[in-house]
């Protein structure tokens, strides 16, 4: 079985974690019927692991993916990558190609992925490709550049008073509905 952990680690094929794809339209959020949803591995994306269609609510099945042991996600200290990454490309007639690279499996439970197409007649034929970036706890980032914590307020209009003012009257609008039995 091909390695699909990044950090180069192989995976224990007895771990698994489950996918669920959702596939909507971009107008309206209306399901997409009969689109053919193809996944790979992240590091090995010509070969395909599962080719599936979504249903009438725009879904597809849960399908069973490898991942890495459980107890990589329950140790902090850990150094191996607790979950295994996947691409996932979705086609459907009439809407433009998606391609999301780096969907997350980790074991024991399942991850949904939604998936917006958008239609032809909207938008030039041309495939979308999402990238989902490595988690912030494997992946290297620049660091957070440091703010002031006391910041100069802009001159906006705003009153704030030196002392608390509570105020001698408070006007509360009810509206009252019947009910007909």
């Amino acid at each position: 079985m091909p390695d699909n952990n990044l950090s180069g680690t192989p995976i224990d094929s007895s771990y698994a974690g489950g996918l669920r794809i959702n596939v909507t339209s971009s107008l309206g959020l209306i399901p997409v019927q009969n689109a053919t949803v193809t996944i790979s591995y992240t590091g090995i994306p010509d070969i395909t692991i599962e080719k599936i269609n979504t249903d009438s609510s725009g879904q597809t099945e849960e399908i069973e993916l490898p991942a890495p042991p459980l107890e990589y996600s329950l140790e902090p200290t850990q150094q191996q990558q607790p979950y295994s990454e996947y691409n996932i490309q979705v086609d459907a007639p009439g809407f433009e190609s998606v391609m999301i690279s780096g969907t997350e499996i980790l074991p024991d439970v399942t991850a949904v992925q939604p998936v917006q197409l958008n239609p032809l007649e909207v938008s030039p034929e041309e495939e979308d490709v999402i990238v989902i970036p490595g988690h912030t706890l494997y992946e290297e980032y620049p660091p957070k550049i440091p703010e002031d914590e006391i910041k100069p307020m802009d001159e906006s209009g705003e009153i704030v008073l030196s002392r608390v003012v509570i105020p001698e009257y408070v006007v509360v609008d009810i509206h009252l509905v019947h009910l007909l039995a």
